[in-house]
């Protein structure tokens, strides 16, 4: 079987680094439930942004046709440089140069891959999360350390994917940026 995770990641592995200026920023990738990603979010030491998150679903398995499909969810976020600012500034900086292009970047290679496509290419669904895990209390991290959380600010792109060819090499993609 495909297993839906391995070839997402083969997707985030084509995306272009987040550049500004000098600074050049690989996208990084992981999966688990929301919770873990408050775990991952609150582990001590330097994360690595910006981050695509594959919030775990249930994977559709055609057998006769190997593919795999599901209904995804997944978070693209960034950890807020101004935090104390409200949405005007979170969406000129955060969402308008960092989020969007990546998320653009990424339809892009889903649907250029060869290997995955969205199964309604016309629809996606996507919530812009301003402050993300702003809510967070220590009330609910390990008691043994002194846990900080990171104040990110996401857009959550809900839509179907499928894989199938992934016997096939990734092609160089064009991006737009």
């Amino acid at each position: 079987m495909i297993i839906f995770e391995d070839q997402l990641a083969r997707i985030i592995e084509v995306l272009p680094p987040l550049t500004s200026g000098a600074l050049s920023q690989k996208i990084n990738f992981n999966w688990g439930t929301e919770d873990i990603l408050v775990k991952y979010l609150t582990l001590n030491g330097k994360l690595s942004f910006p981050l695509v998150w594959l919030v775990e679903g249930m994977d559709n398995h055609d057998l006769k046709e190997p593919n795999v499909k599901r209904n995804a969810k997944l978070l693209f976020l960034y950890e807020s440089q101004a935090p104390e600012e409200f949405n005007p500034y979170q969406h000129e900086y955060d969402f308008k140069q960092i989020l969007q292009p990546i998320v653009d970047n990424f339809l892009i290679a889903i649907r250029s891959s060869q290997i995955s496509d969205l199964v309604d290419a016309r629809n996606v669904n996507t919530y812009r999360h301003k402050g993300y895990l702003a809510n967070y209390t220590k009330d609910t991290a390990p008691k043994t350390r002194n846990v900080g959380t990171y104040i990110c600010n996401a857009i959550q792109l809900d839509a179907e994917i499928v894989f199938r060819n992934v016997e096939r090499c990734v092609p160089t993609i064009i991006f737009n940026n």
